[in-house]
Formats: C-alpha cells, structure tokens, sequence
C-alpha cells in the first residue's frame, strides 16, 4: 500500500512539472505571434506607397530619379514709352527714351523696312532696369516716308519682341512758296533726250544755300568740261550747249522742271530766254538785291531778250557765250536788265509731331 501512495505522488509531481513546460512553451509561442510595435509590417497607403508605423511618413522608392524644380517662367518682352508716328523737319533730330520691360542689359536694334524685310541699322543697350534712348540716323529724312521697328533678342529670363511699326513723314526744310517752280528729289527724265540727274548731294535736308551750290555747279561741270557754245543745243557736258540750254541743265540738276522750255521744244537760245523771262513761275528780283544764283537776262523785249546767265555775285556771271563756249565773266560785259530768282528766301517753321 505504501508502494502504490509513493508510485502516485511520483506520477503527480511529473504531471505538474509537465504541465507547467507546456504551457512556457505556449505562452512563447503566442507572444512571437503577435507582432510588437517594432517590428510591425508597414501598411500602405493608397496611393501605393509605404508608410512608417510609429509616424506614417511615406517611404520614396530608393530606385525612383529625383524630381527637379520646374523653370520658372520668361518675362514677355515689351516696349514701353514708344513713339510710333512721327510727322518731322528733315535734318533735325529725332531722338525717343523707351524702356524695355525686363530688368537686365540686353540688346536692341533699330530697324528699317527696305521694302521687302527689315533690316538693322543701330544697336542699342538698355541699363540694368531695362532703359535706352533710341535716335534714328539720317537715313529717314532721305525719303518722305519710312517704316522702323525695335527688335530685342531673347534671352536666359526674357522673351524675344518686336515693337509697333514707327512710321516717319519727312516735312522738306527748304519749301517753294505756292505759285513757284517746286523742287523734286528724282531725276526729270524726258525720254529720247538728255537731262541733267539730281545731284546726289541734295536731300529732303538740304537748304536753299545747298541748292543754290548745286545749281552753280552743274554749270560749273559744263565749264570745266570745255562745253562748246551751239545753239539749239542742250547736250551733255564736254558736247555743246547754248545759254538757254544751259540753264535748263542746271535746273534739272536740282530737280526743278524748265518747262515749257525743255530740251525737245528748244528752237533757239533765245526762245529759252523768253520763256524763262516772261514766267510767273520764277520770282521776279530787283537788279539792286541779286544774290548768288539768281539768272540774269540780257537785251530789252523789244528787241528782244537773246541772252541769259547765271549771277554768282561779284559781278561774274557763269554763261554759254558764242566762241567762249561755257564760261566766267563779268556780269556786265553786256547790259542786262532783268532777273529771275529761282531759289525764293524763305523763312519755314520746324515741324516736330509725335504720337
């Protein structure tokens, strides 16, 4: 009996200390099972991507390329403070501040049309804040009309532009009074006979100082050529030419039509002179108040006016003489008793217009 109590308290200590073991082991188990705070899996967020557990900031890919920051935007060049229409006195400036709308030094061309593209002729620098006075060169008043632009090339932070077109009327300083032989500037060409060109010295600028010059020197050129003395001639100069015929050249030359006298209708010299002197179209001057380039004419109406020349002051006269061909001499080597002036003295106004 004793034997069976020892065999069973035996079997009863084993069962506990089993028991007990199991149940370490369980416990174990069950904890590895649950995850902790540390080793949590991370979750994700909707967008696909991981988040942190303990803060649930976003995980980037290590294999995704950084994202660079976007260029920021060019500034859309303008011009500001243009003038686009001018209406101008040839020969006087014209000059205009204008500011570019991008604060850096840039470049600038002014541009002229030539009638078929634009084509640069000045260049300009604006300032740090993107100021610059643009002055436009003589070019303009050799026309009555131009056409401008103002380019700006692109840069790092501004874009290209191209201003308004600026449009320019030329207003011709030296002006004919109305009722007056008026001045062109091209060449009065009559076909099948010669006609002096434009001397290329004049311009929409030039003075009645310039155009009395011109005019003594074509008959200067007929001079120094050795130009003979023919009457009913009006030729080029080296060839022959009369008194009238003379003239005529000379007014050709700086652009003023003769008419009605002209080398087609010159029958004689002294047809030229009559209608040179019996014009209202030429101002009629006093002997006592001649200037240089005034015409002289000699002989009365009855009989009638056979000669004409050119007054340089001084008492010389520069004229086409029978036997003497085109030359200087003394006014009075003849009596002349009239004289037509073709270059009036004029006072004109400047005009200077902008919009």
């Amino acid at each position: 009996m004793k034997h069976y109590k020892q065999l069973f308290a035996g079997f009863a200590t084993a069962m506990i200390l089993t028991g007990t073991t199991s149940g370490t082991v369980l416990a174990a188990d069950t904890t590895a099972a649950e995850p902790t705070s540390s080793t949590q899996a991370p979750a994700n967020n909707p967008d696909g991507t991981a988040t942190n557990g303990t803060n649930g900031n976003t995980t980037a890919d290590s294999n995704s390329a950084p994202v660079k920051p976007a260029k920021p935007a060019k500034t859309t060049t303008t011009f500001k403070g243009l003038s686009t229409k001018y209406k101008w006195t040839a020969g006087d400036k014209i000059s205009d501040q204008v500011v570019l709308n991008s604060a850096e030094k840039r470049p600038v061309y002014l541009q002229k049309w030539n009638g078929k593209k634009y084509v640069n002729e000045k260049k300009y620098r604006t300032d740090a804040k993107g100021n610059f006075k643009v002055t436009y060169p003589a070019a303009w008043y050799h026309h009555l009309h131009t056409t401008w632009r103002l380019y700006a090339p692109a840069t790092n932070d501004a874009t290209a532009a191209k201003s308004k077109k600026i449009g320019i009327s030329t207003v011709r300083r030296y002006q004919i009074p109305k009722g007056y032989r008026q001045l062109h500037m091209k060449s009065l060409h009559l076909k099948g006979y010669y006609t002096s060109p434009l001397d290329k010295s004049l311009n929409y600028a030039s003075t009645r100082s310039d155009y009395v010059k011109a005019f003594i020197k074509r008959g200067y050129q007929y001079k120094n050529a050795g130009t003979a003395w023919i009457d009913f001639t009006s030729k080029t100069p080296g060839t022959s030419v009369d008194c009238s015929g003379l003239i005529m050249q000379c007014m050709y030359a700086t652009g003023i039509d003769p008419s009605p006298a002209n080398p087609r209708w010159h029958s004689t010299h002294e047809w030229g002179c009559r209608s040179f002197v019996q014009s209202k179209t030429l101002q009629t001057v006093s002997l006592n108040h001649l200037k240089r380039g005034d015409i002289i004419f000699y002989g009365r109406p009855k009989p009638d006016v056979y000669h004409v020349g050119i007054y340089l002051g001084n008492n010389k006269a520069l004229h086409s003489w029978p036997n003497w061909g085109v030359t200087v001499t003394a006014a009075n080597f003849q009596h002349y008793y009239y004289a037509k002036r073709i270059f009036p003295v004029t006072h004109t106004k400047s005009v200077h217009e902008k919009n």
